[in-house]
């Protein structure tokens, strides 16, 4: 993302967030559940420990600092369909608590700016 665009808003305040479906420095851009699961299926996937997370965005792709992550375990058998379904029904649940975290904190960061 380019700081023509983000910088006026992180000037405002206001933060961006993505949804990813990799682990922080894992798996950045496009493609991230597929390369993780045919990384566990060559047997390269570190305990076959994949993930998601919600991040800061920033202008490296997938780079920002994450706010919220969860690891999920990718099961002997399971068919990349499977995995992704699950990965989805996970994140769905994960922007959720993000937001609300980030929700609160600007709350709470304006009202003892006006105390």
């Amino acid at each position: 993302m380019s700081t023509g665009f983000l910088n006026p808003i992180a000037a405002a305040g206001v933060p961006i967030i993505n949804l990813h479906p990799a682990l922080p420095g894992m798996y950045d851009g496009a493609g991230a559940i597929k390369r993780a699961y045919e990384d566990f299926k060559a047997g390269k996937l570190e305990n076959g420990t994949t993930g998601i997370m919600i991040h800061y965005v920033v202008e490296e792709v997938d780079r920002g600092a994450p706010v919220l992550t969860q690891e999920i375990q990718i099961q002997d058998g399971e068919s990349l369909e499977d995995l992704e379904q699950r990965i989805h029904g996970y994140e769905h649940e994960l922007i959720v608590k993000a937001t609300a975290l980030l929700a609160q904190k600007i709350v709470s960061t304006k009202a003892s700016a006006t105390a």
